[in-house]
């Protein structure tokens, strides 16, 4: 039984990845598919009481999470997890499942909101007290949230940490953990569903997120640049196939620019188009609520004006 979700050891022969393996090379790590299954249970439990009390949830919010799922399931489970200790390429296509696809579709789907209201009594009450507590008030602040999503990944690439994470499962393992929950804390504000501490009005989370390109970009260009493998473990494996590691990881790099690049630009367009959406939706609750005042003091109302849909 496999508990970890590391690939092959340094050293080892790795076979081509034909097609028969890649269909072949699913893992079910024990911990990962309870952890998915767990997670998606609860979330429709959730939201079969919620609509069974009579309370409405948005569909789209349920294709979200369980998109965000599916995500988690295909960067460690899937055979990218085979490689993803072999090929640098492989291992960044991963790393952008987990940070840039996976996190923020599971904040689209509001999780904490849709918790919090269908739970009662004691249980919500822990839940408020645990989301208002001095620990999740420090990590959950936009700065630090950038900081951990951003900066690590040089900590992380520039440092003897990456060729110990190939060479150990747990610390493979733990750089997983660190990804995803890097990227549910950069993404939770941006995103502004769920109740947070901190808030940021639209035009900050815009600049929040392309503050995050330069860094990205200069991180892709210095790695699609750089004259030696980042890790020994890389060019320990045994394979006659595919590219050199030097020119594997170029194209790991030239994969987190551009990839991270193109997100990014979608993340941007999609809180340009919430904020349409929000900045309607305040006109129109400002005119309803102008027309019912002039009804209540007898005055004829006047015509409803409404500015032209961005």
């Amino acid at each position: 039984m496999v508990w970890f979700l590391a690939g092959p050891t340094a050293g080892a022969e790795v076979p081509a990845p034909t097609l028969a393996r890649l269909l072949l090379s699913w893992a079910l790590n024990p911990l990962v598919t309870v952890g998915l299954l767990a997670a998606t249970i609860a979330y429709l439990q959730a939201r079969r009481r919620l609509i069974a009390s009579g309370v409405p949830w948005p569909a789209r919010r349920t294709a979200y999470f369980l998109s965000g799922i599916g995500a988690l399931a295909l960067a460690l489970l899937s055979p990218i997890q085979a490689y993803d200790t072999v090929l640098f390429s492989v291992h960044v296509a991963q790393h952008m499942l987990l940070t840039m696809v996976a996190a923020p579709l599971l904040a689209l789907g509001a999780p904490v909101t849709l918790a919090l209201r269908v739970a009662k009594g004691r249980t919500r009450r822990r839940m408020v007290r645990v989301l208002h507590s001095p620990p999740l008030r420090v990590i959950g602040h936009p700065l630090v949230a950038w900081v951990l999503f951003t900066l690590s990944l040089y900590a992380l690439y520039f440092s003897p940490l990456f060729d110990l994470s190939l060479r150990q499962p747990v610390v493979h393992d733990l750089v997983h953990l660190h990804f995803l929950a890097a990227g549910l804390l950069f993404w939770w504000p941006v995103v502004g569903l769920d109740p947070a501490r901190w808030r940021m009005p639209h035009i900050a989370r815009v600049g929040f997120v392309f503050l995050m390109v330069p860094f990205h970009a200069f991180l892709g260009v210095a790695i699609m640049n750089s004259g030696r493998v980042l890790a020994p473990t890389l060019e320990s494996f045994q394979r006659t196939w595919g590219p050199t590691p030097l020119a594997d990881q170029q194209t790991g790099g030239a994969i987190l620019w551009g990839a991270g690049d193109l997100i990014t630009i979608l993340a941007v367009l999609g809180i340009l188009i919430s904020w349409a959406n929000y900045e309607e939706k305040v006109v129109a609750v400002r005119e309803d609520r102008r027309l019912a005042r002039e009804r209540e003091a007898g005055r004829p109302a006047r015509p409803v004006t409404r500015p032209p849909t961005p």
